[in-house]
């Protein structure tokens, strides 16, 4: 059963607004050395990575990770000696196509969600399966990652409401699905939002439809109280509560939006190092046909952030868009939407999972070997 909740009820009552001018706390940027590294160009085969598609840190500190090369779900302790490996390729139980892990999920030490199958599996601490649901039993069809409450709420955005609109834009044309969240509870599921501006695309030609070069998206965090979502056109989320009711929207400052011809400039450079643009006539066709068509479709502004991580106390890390520095930014507000910090890091680094003072990430190396990292984060002067 699906029941979609009113968009005037989901806008009634008390709204709270809080806006920030500068963090509360003291700037972050990371130690010197990761406490964890995990990750080899050789040696035993449960140190080396292939795609490493997600890690969390577990309450004990041990660290699981998802690799969907191998295909594997692999932990281990706080120190980085692995502890074991499940999983492997197919449809059966305890085999995936496609992994993510999900966090905070109750019932289960770890949770998986196979986004080609559509399908959630709960495992033990020891890397059993405990047991196996596909989605579509229940109504579930989510167009990217769900997320967990920590009361049983599997939180997720249905496939675009008006994705069948795509013949009807011009060659060029730039424009951004409306996406929906919602949840499922049990057998049933509840709309909380309908017609929230979702990823950005742009029609290329007259069978060709791509994600925009800096495009905009919809992010969203699940905390105990409902959801925190925003759409990056600025620095702005609000809160949802479970009945679909706005209750807190947060605003603070960040980096500016405007995109200089110095980023387009770092984005020509990088382009430049991908392979296929290695030798003499990759280079050629680059600048007569690919860079032409990619300066045309950059944006006048980026998006203010590309992703949030929630943690347990309610407080929401919130991760900028990468091309706004030569660096990484993420922002932390409190669980009412205080700006409380700011972290800094070098570029190049992908954001796993977080807590207010750590930060798991996925790097790489000068031999473009992947590895796990796990930094405190210490106090800066800036």
């Amino acid at each position: 059963m699906i029941s979609t909740l009113a968009l005037a009820a989901a806008l009634t009552g008390a709204q709270a607004v809080v806006e920030s001018a500068t963090p509360r706390d003291p700037d972050l940027t990371l130690a010197e050395e990761p406490l964890v590294r995990l990750g080899a160009l050789d040696g035993p085969l449960e140190y080396i990575f292939g795609d490493v598609a997600g890690a969390v840190r577990m309450d004990d500190g041990s660290i699981v990770v998802v690799d969907e090369q191998s295909h594997n779900v692999r932990r281990y302790d706080a120190d980085g000696r692995h502890m074991w490996t499940s999983g492997r390729e197919g449809d059966g139980p305890g085999e995936y196509r496609g992994l993510r892990l999900l966090k905070d999920c109750p019932g289960a030490a770890i949770t998986i969600f196979d986004w080609v199958l559509d399908r959630i599996t709960e495992l033990d601490a020891d890397g059993n399966v405990v047991d196996t649901q596909a989605l579509n039993s229940i109504g579930v069809n989510p167009y990217g990652e769900p997320a967990c409450s920590t009361d049983g709420r599997l939180v997720f955005t249905p496939w675009p409401e008006d994705r069948r609109s795509v013949p009807e834009r011009t060659v060029g044309e730039q424009w951004r699905w409306r996406v929906s969240l919602a949840y499922a509870l049990g057998d049933s599921v509840t709309v909380l939002r309908s017609g929230i501006p979702g990823a950005e695309r742009t029609r290329i030609s007259r069978g060709s439809v791509m994600p925009s070069y800096w495009g905009r998206t919809m992010v969203f965090a699940v905390v105990g109280t409902g959801v925190w979502f925003g759409a990056s056109d600025d620095y702005e989320l609000q809160h949802l509560d479970w009945t679909g009711r706005v209750t807190r929207t947060a605003r603070w400052a960040g980096p500016d939006l405007a995109v200089t011809e110095e980023q387009v400039d770092r984005y020509r450079d990088y382009l430049l190092t991908l392979d296929r643009y290695s030798d003499r006539e990759g280079r050629r066709r680059f600048e007569r046909e690919v860079w032409p068509e990619r300066r045309a479709y950059l944006p006048e502004r980026f998006p203010a952030y590309e992703s949030l991580l929630a943690l347990p106390d309610g407080s929401v890390w919130v991760k900028t868009h990468a091309w706004l520095a030569p660096g990484e930014e993420l922002h932390l507000l409190d669980a009412n939407g205080v700006w409380l910090r700011r972290l800094t890091m070098p570029g190049g680094s992908v954001l796993l999972d977080a807590g207010p003072d750590w930060v798991l990430l996925l790097q790489r190396d000068a031999f473009d070997v992947p590895s796990v990292a796990l930094y405190e984060l210490v106090e800066t002067n800036r």
